[in-house]
Formats: C-alpha cells, structure tokens, sequence
C-alpha cells in the first residue's frame, strides 16, 4: 500500500507565517507517489499563515491540504484526526523541518512492530551552540526514560490506537503530547535514526534551562496529572 494510502499528517498552527510554506515544502519533498493529505488546524491566525498555506496548496502539487477550524495545540491535533481516514497519523508542529527526504519510507518499517514512532531533534539555527546541545541533551533524555517520551514535532501512531487511548487531553496546560505516549510501553516506541529540524524559539521564550527543567519536571511528575494542569507559562 502506497504511503499516501497509509498516512496522513495534522499540523496544529496559529501565527506560523515565518515557518508553515517551508514545513509543506519539505513534506512535499519525501519520497513518495500520489498525493499525501495534511489537515492544518489553525486557531485563527491573525497574521499571513492562511496566505502561505494557499500558496504552498498551489505550489506543492503532491500535497493534498485542507484548513479546518483548531485552537490550542491539543485541540487541534484532536480536530484533525477526527477526520483522518488513513489507518496511521502523523502529527507534526507547524515549524518541524522534516531534514532527510526518505523519513517516511522509513517510518513504513516499523509500522506493524511498533505503536509510536518518532525521530530525533535537530537545531537548525546553526550559530546557537547552546540550541544544538540542548536538542541533543533532550535526545539523549528520551532514549534513556523508562517511560515512553514522545514530542508532538512528529509522532506517528495509528488511528485505531490513537482513539482507544483517548486522543491529547485538551485540559493540559503543557506536554500533552507526553501525556499521551507515555501510555505506550517503551517496548513499542521506536525512534527513527532521522531528523526534525526546528530552531531555537523554543529555547528563547523560556530559557534553555527553563526548556530542560521543564522536561525534568514533567518526568518526576509523570502520573501527576494536576502538574500538567497548571500553567507553567508554555503557552504565554
């Protein structure tokens, strides 16, 4: 079965003028054959995100994309997948640069093995040392965790598996893409040995140890969900 029969991918957005043409055009840039749908949920953009995905819509003609009504991020993810109708969803964030063309081939071999698939992070903002170390460290963190930890920059499970475990909790204030995959035993979480490019915005809005402790906080945390409720300022 072609990986446009098999996949297809939902993009949470609001204010994603600067990254969301570049997100498609290196979708578009995969090995595949046919037309590949990606559902963007956008809450409302005030700024051109709408103006770059029409244009992407017309310039990448193997993509398939559709515009539906999103909010936070949690909400949005959930939105799209409602009217997924391939067996398998990709979530991806609206600034993932999807680096090396063969991922989702890739991904095609770990499919009936496997209950999440993910990749590896990658600072693309080349002059911040301190952005490409804090990737690698957050790497490194994931591999080592006896519990599953699966960043929303791409996270592939099936659809079947995504509604048994009750889809993101749209409750949280941050991480709910963690929330999730952490209900997936590590046994069946594959990390690909492949790329998502993202810069260092991230790290500049809170802080690179901000960015860490967060994550350090939510793994001693991890069966707290009122931890997850509170707001940690993610989302400002």
């Amino acid at each position: 079965m072609k990986i446009t029969q098999l996949i297809t991918i939902v993009i949470p957005s609001y204010n994603e003028e600067k990254y969301i043409y570049n997100t498609l055009w290196k979708i578009s840039r995969q090995r595949f054959l046919g037309s590949l749908e990606v559902i963007i949920a956008d809450g409302d953009s005030t700024d051109d995100t709408l103006k770059f995905i029409k244009k992407a819509s017309e310039d990448f003609k193997n993509l398939s994309i559709k515009v539906i009504k999103g909010g936070k991020v949690g909400y949005g993810r959930n939105q799209g997948a409602k009217i997924v109708t391939t067996p398998y969803i990709i979530f991806m964030d609206a600034d993932s640069i999807l680096i090396e063309q063969d991922i989702l081939m890739e991904s095609l071999k770990y499919l009936e093995t496997h209950e999440i698939i993910s990749v590896k992070q990658k600072s693309i903002t080349s002059e911040d040392i301190k952005s490409t170390y804090t990737y690698k460290i957050l790497d490194w963190i994931r591999k080592i965790m006896p519990i599953t930890f699966c960043t929303g920059c791409f996270f592939l499970i099936s659809k079947d598996k995504f509604d048994k475990l009750g889809g993101f909790d749209e409750t949280l204030q941050n991480s709910e893409d963690f929330w999730l995959s952490k209900k997936v035993k590590t046994s069946k979480f594959k990390i690909l040995d492949k790329h998502i490019g993202q810069d260092n915005r991230r790290f500049l809005k809170i802080g690179y140890w901000g960015f860490l402790k967060l994550n350090i906080l939510n793994y001693i945390n991890f069966w707290n969900i009122k931890w997850f409720k509170q707001d940690v300022g993610y989302w400002n």
